[in-house]
């Protein structure tokens, strides 16, 4: 995705909120200064390279740097994991008791999007998911993605945050219960990013034990170019589906060709640029299937 008007102010704010949440004792001139960095690499930022998810990785950098901590959200995913499994038999209840369990299953990993320090949102995961319905989610795919998955013999999810990988694990067994013979891959960040999730939230919360995890690369989306061997074998293996979690891995797939290949998008909705996409309002859930414009 290319550099948008929207995102400007975004990556200014992201600054702000990061330093509000990781260190609040932090000076003006210290945040301003990270700011300035930002600025300084936007000044000579050339508009046709494709901005997501550069930009989100350049400003995490920034942040890490001036922190003095390569994960200064390390401390932060490792409670939301302890939150979510917390709740793990609690929302598997929720999901075995309705009606279509799969598909509540899938708004579960949808609302555990909102798990996203960088996003403008409240977190009332168990509430919303006792209250929300087929209705809700906003923009509906779940049947073409259930007629993809009926003909398709591997399945890859492209992870996003800590927190919501847990929401991730409860998805994948259910989907190993309606498709038993499909072959799921899950991929993870090669490094710390943000919140998004690694190898070791992966191990920890014992998804490695589920399926295969895969490291795809250091960013908050996917960089084809910078991904691991394993990731890029799955990622373009052909007649499968890509289930792409998040605002991060949507950017990075957004108007790119993805030949041979059912892609779906998962996400909730956290900022103007989204509404302006998908048309929608901040907080609604989106399940599209990517097509020539998306």
């Amino acid at each position: 995705m290319k550099l948008e008007p929207e995102c400007i102010g975004c990556l200014f704010n992201q600054v702000l909120k990061a330093f509000e949440l990781l260190q609040p004792n932090f000076s003006r001139e210290i945040i301003i200064e990270a700011q300035k960095k930002l600025m300084k690499f936007l000044l000579d930022f050339d508009l046709n390279q494709d901005a997501a998810p550069t930009l989100g990785k350049v400003t995490y950098n920034i942040i890490a740097e001036l922190l003095g901590n390569h994960d200064p959200y390390h401390d932060l995913k490792i409670e939301y994991n302890n939150l979510i499994l917390k709740h793990f038999d609690e929302i598997t209840r929720i999901i075995e008791s309705a009606d279509d369990p799969l598909f509540k299953a899938i708004l579960a990993s949808a609302l555990g999007n909102t798990i996203d320090f960088a996003g403008q949102h409240d977190i009332d995961i168990i509430n919303d998911l006792k209250n929300f319905t087929l209705e809700d989610l906003v923009i509906n795919d779940y049947g073409k993605f259930q007629k993809s998955l009926e003909k398709a013999n591997h399945l890859l999810i492209l992870g996003d945050n800590a927190g919501e990988i847990v929401f991730d694990k409860i998805l994948i067994i259910f989907i190993k219960k309606y498709y038993p013979d499909l072959e799921i891959i899950y991929s993870v960040r090669s490094a710390p990013i943000i919140n998004d999730a690694t190898m070791e939230d992966a191990i920890f919360i014992s998804l490695t034990d589920l399926i295969e995890v895969v490291e795809s690369n250091a960013a908050p989306g996917i960089i084809l170019s910078e991904a691991t061997q394993e990731f890029k074998k799955h990622f373009l293996k052909k007649n499968g589906v890509i289930l792409s979690k998040g605002q991060g891995n949507f950017e990075s797939l957004y108007k790119t060709n993805i030949p041979q290949k059912d892609v779906y998008y998962l996400l909730k909705a956290k900022c103007n640029l989204m509404e302006r996409i998908f048309g929608v309002k901040i907080g609604d859930l989106i399940f599209k299937k990517k097509n020539y414009t998306f």
